[in-house]
């Protein structure tokens, strides 16, 4: 019976952890030095709206009188943030025949302990007004680029931080009082997750049918451990105030099935349907309690043990063809149900609970924001590839070939009775349409491919639902040419060379509509090339 059953299993366990916190230290100048501003926005000299030109005084100012910008805030971020992973897993599976028909049924298990925390803090140090300030006319600029934003623009100051960091540390370390200190502590948590698993699917095949059927289950236990911070009215730091333990749990069914139908020898048609889910972040689980009783209303912002996970329902329906002797041809439909999305919301005039030692009455409300599950969406659409090496082209040609796709997708979401909005905008980073055409060429040592990607613009954040300066926030459309190519030498050499984004094409956000520009970048092409030694035997 061993040639038509199998078993498998793993044990595992792993630990990863990031020491220092998380982002980079940051220094800020700002100009307080700077009474008065003769800076002005110079409409004569704009010649485009992407191109906004400033009276020549901004440039004295902000470049020239660098004396007028005193250090403002130093950020130094520490702390652990680790997570253990304990795992254990197990399937078999069986072959067996129903009538005249071959099937296989497997069955399996999981279970994973997860715990993960963030023992995190910013030091944010902020000049007291006493002593000298920190200027950054003490401290030269290390780079320079003549052809800034294509010349349209003068670059700034742009001083060593290492400089910054060094002079302030020995500021500090000699005049302590010329700073105060406030410490973010927002970013920790602290939770274990227990995921327990089961499936059990068969395959079997009738003809020029395959089916492949399934049903898979998934329990998950939370249980958190939160720092509570209240906020000190004298000095406006954070004061820990204990722990808070919170817990919550869910069970997702989660069935599947998929029929392929071989309409040809070399033509199938598949149709899937799919239930996924995507867990919540830790932060969003776990985040630490912060309260300001010293606001009104009370500001409160925590985390949220009884998120549910964002659930899909999916439905593909797959035509393929297969090319001779290289090739392939594909078309599909897919249509996307989701729930329970999670999102940030803030609840105004909370009239009960307590948080932190502090109690939301009727007379002095809490404004809590928190991460929850709300509203739905919905999203279809269909897409086209062709792909195909041209070996029928006479001679040389015959190492052409051809990758192309397109893909149109509409969305649309509600969000729910307890938010402003009441319209049914795209999904986010959802594009409309996206496509890739990449030709090829594969002869003899000689590989090289290029590659044309266009995404049109699409939603990175919700704003209003009007198309001015408030409006939602969009990336701006993408379309990006990138090549690469290697040559074959002798004894496993190859050379290979590549470049991205030849086009230098720009990247960046508006708000409602392209002319309210947000941020605009350019990043230049990136073009390296090198050699790669594979130590194989030659033939």
């Amino acid at each position: 019976m061993l040639t038509t059953t199998w078993y498998a299993w793993d044990i595992s366990a792993s630990r990863s952890r990031q020491i220092g916190g998380v982002g980079d230290r940051t220094a800020s100048f700002n100009a307080d030095g700077l009474a008065t501003s003769s800076c002005q926005y110079d409409l004569a000299s704009t010649k485009s709206l992407y191109l906004p030109q400033w009276t020549p005084a901004c440039f004295t100012e902000a470049y020239t009188n660098q004396s007028n910008f005193p250090l403002h805030r130093m950020q130094v971020n520490h702390g652990l943030t680790a997570q253990l992973n304990l795992q254990g897993s197990g399937a078999a599976a069986k072959r067996y025949h129903l009538g005249s028909h071959l099937s296989t049924i497997e069955i399996g298990g999981k279970f994973r302990n997860a715990h993960k925390l963030a023992n995190t803090f910013t030091d944010n140090y902020f000049p007291s007004g006493t002593g000298n300030p920190l200027l950054l006319s003490q401290f030269p600029s290390k780079f320079s680029n003549s052809n800034y934003y294509n010349g349209a623009y003068k670059l700034g100051p742009d001083p060593s931080f290492t400089d910054i960091y060094n002079a302030f540390s020995a500021d500090l370390a000699a005049n302590p009082g010329n700073y105060t200190l406030a410490q973010d502590t927002s970013s920790q948590f602290d939770f274990i997750e227990k995921v327990s698993a089961g499936y059990v699917m068969d395959t079997i095949d009738f003809n020029k049918i395959r089916l492949i059927a399934g049903v898979r289950f998934e329990g998950t236990n939370l249980d958190t451990a939160t720092p509570v911070f209240t906020t000190d009215p004298v000095t406006g730091n954070p004061v820990f105030s204990g722990i808070t333990k919170l817990n919550g749990s869910y069970v997702k069914v989660l069935p599947s099935a998929s029929l392929r139908f071989a309409l040809k020898k070399d033509t199938n048609l598949r149709l899937v349907y799919s239930r996924g889910f995507s867990r919540p972040n830790p932060q969003d689980i776990a985040q630490a309690v912060s309260v300001d009783s010293s606001a009104s209303p009370i500001l409160v912002s925590l985390g949220n043990p009884s998120l549910r996970p964002e659930t899909a329902d999916n439905i593909d329906v797959l035509f393929e063809h297969y090319l001779n002797p290289f090739g392939i041809i594909t078309a599909g439909y897919f249509y996307k149900n989701l729930t329970d999305p999670i999102i940030s919301h803030t609840f105004n005039n909370v009239t009960t609970g307590t948080f932190g030692g502090s109690t939301c009455t009727t007379t002095l409300t809490c404004r809590v924001t928190q991460p929850v599950n709300a509203g739905s969406a919905w999203l279809n659409g269909f897409e086209v590839a062709y792909l195909q090496h041209l070996t029928f082209l006479p001679g040389a040609f015959a190492g052409l070939g051809i990758s192309a796709n397109y893909g149109y997708t509409a969305s649309r979401t509600s969000f729910g009775p307890d938010f402003s909005r009441t319209d049914h905008p795209r999904l986010v980073r959802n594009a409309p349409h996206t496509w890739n055409v990449s030709p090829t060429y594969d002869r003899g040592r000689v590989s090289v491919r290029v590659g044309f990607s266009y995404n049109a613009q699409n939603i990175a954040g919700y704003g209003d639902p009007g198309t001015g300066p408030t409006g939602d926030n969009f990336f701006y459309p993408h379309l990006q040419f990138d090549a690469q190519g290697s040559v074959r030498l002798n004894h496993g050499l190859s050379f290979v060379m590549y470049g991205l984004n030849l086009n230098n094409e720009v990247f960046g956000f508006y708000n409602g509509s392209p002319q309210f520009m947000v941020q605009r970048e350019f990043y230049k092409p990136t073009v390296a090339a090198g050699f790669r030694w594979s130590p194989l035997h030659e033939k």
